[in-house]
């Protein structure tokens, strides 16, 4: 029973049986480090790290980071410019109580998009992440 659609990717280890296991591991690692460990297995390994499966995953796993990084650096900045916009009208600055407490819930999906890009990548398949695939496949082209 093949994993995936082998035609999705080009090239060797581009995906389902034809990607070795030490090409999925990797691929996984990149959630786990943020693109890091793609980009020294990239150093070393040269042309041959260019496979269609292991730079999905790579990019992926780097866009993931940068939009957590985004979004954990500007939440605070989010909450006081809003905190005090609504302590401008009367009786607001309760009613602000509830947005650091939801800024952390996207934190924490955001983290779990990590362990579904690692696990996705371990079996040998896409992680579609809706906007961050979209993004990632355009710079695939």
């Amino acid at each position: 029973m093949p994993v995936i659609n082998t035609s999705k990717f080009g090239g060797k280890g581009g995906g389902g049986s034809n990607t070795d296991g030490l090409e999925r591991i990797l691929a996984g690692l990149n959630y786990l480090t943020l693109g890091l460990s793609g980009l020294i297995y990239t150093m070393i390994q040269g042309r041959y790290a260019r496979t269609t499966f292991f730079r999905f995953h790579f990019l992926q796993a780097i866009m993931l980071g940068i939009f957590g990084l985004l979004i954990n650096m500007s939440s605070s900045i989010f909450v006081n410019i809003v905190g005090g916009l609504m302590g401008l009208i009367p009786g607001g600055e309760n009613s602000i109580m509830w947005l650091p407490g939801v800024i952390s819930l996207i934190i924490q999906i955001g983290s779990l998009l990590l362990l579904y890009g690692l696990v996705f990548a371990l079996m040998g398949k896409e992680a579609e992440v809706p906007i961050v695939s979209k993004i990632v496949r355009q710079q695939l082209r």
